[in-house]
């Protein structure tokens, strides 16, 4: 994983604040974006004996989401060392250690390691990389039914509220950049990889939506 960007995702996402994720996430359960994704994720399909690729899953909560609900297998693939290590510790805590399996680094690079799942996820991910499209095209061919996805609102205040955030990355050395794409680029380009978007929502500052594979 050479890239600066990645790098840059495994400083920023270190142990103390995975450590800090995961006890939130025990008292207060997901986040309200995640949340909502997970509940979009449940009333629209059957899990039993399903699959689900969680890209950047940070401590997993989409994951044990999916798993309570009868799913059989997650594979997360996360650029920080840290939140994996966390995501594990707290997979076999639950019981889920033999379910839910683990690969670190870029997506991009390991997607030809990775088997073609029912599901894929990508919460808050898009705005973590550079180049969206090399993203979302690795991730939709290894989809079969659906995927769901959060990523920040565009226009001129999103761009402002990145600036700083990358200013502020600056100043303390370090390499990661948050990245504002357009909203209407990215779902043209889901659409032209035959899929249908058949939901979505907007929980601000995010747009949360779900796109299911055309038959």
């Amino acid at each position: 994983m050479a890239c600066n960007h990645c790098c840059g995702a495994d400083q920023l996402f270190d142990l103390k604040n995975a450590r800090k994720s995961l006890k939130r996430y025990k008292k207060k359960g997901p986040g309200a974006i995640t949340k909502k994704l997970i509940q979009y994720l449940l009333d629209f399909n059957q899990l039993e004996g399903k699959t689900l690729l969680d890209i950047g899953g940070g401590i997993g909560a989409i994951q044990w989401g999916f798993l309570k609900s009868g799913g059989n297998r997650t594979i997360d693939v996360d650029a920080s060392n840290s939140y994996q290590l966390v995501a594990k510790e707290y997979s076999e805590e639950l019981g889920y250690d033999h379910s839910a399996s683990f690969v670190f680094g870029d997506f991009v690079e390991s997607a030809h390691e990775i088997p073609y799942v029912d599901f894929v996820t990508m919460d808050k991910v898009l705005c973590c990389y550079p180049d969206y499209e090399s993203l979302l095209s690795e991730a939709l061919k290894k989809c079969k039914t659906q995927i769901l996805i959060t990523y920040p609102l565009g226009g001129s205040i999103a761009r402002f509220i990145a600036a700083i955030e990358n200013l502020y990355f600056r100043i303390r050395k370090i390499e990661f950049v948050t990245y504002i794409h357009s909203p209407k680029e990215i779902e043209n380009f889901i659409k032209s990889q035959g899929f249908e978007l058949t939901k979505k929502s907007i929980s601000f500052p995010w747009h949360l939506q779900v796109y299911t594979k055309s038959s």
